[in-house]
């Protein structure tokens, strides 16, 4: 166990914990505002500010508009799949292009 001292600190010490503690807060107050900044920059992206009073199903619609955009996709992946997969059909079974 620390044995308890029963030294203070000094003025200049109380000084030093003052300015550091300064220089953290201002540095937290930097990096929340930084987050505040980008977190705007995203939300123009995705079309304009959020409005927390809206109900819950626009703010939904709003924040996973990119799941949309990813079923889009998805689907014209599968469309092409199928595409190919029939193409390779007819040349193999029907013309006999292909032989296996």
């Amino acid at each position: 166990m620390p044995v308890p001292s029963s030294a203070r600190l000094t003025e200049t010490e109380l000084r030093r914990a003052e300015e550091l503690e300064a220089e953290l807060a201002a540095k937290e107050r930097a990096a929340i505002a930084e987050a505040l900044r980008r977190k705007s920059r995203g939300e123009d992206r995705l079309g304009g500010a959020a409005d927390h009073n809206a109900p819950l199903s626009v703010r939904a619609a709003h924040e996973y508009a990119y799941v949309a955009r990813d079923v889009k996709h998805i689907a014209a992946t599968a469309g092409l799949m199928v595409g190919i997969l029939a193409l390779l059909y007819i040349l193999t079974n029907v013309l006999g292009v292909i032989t296996l």
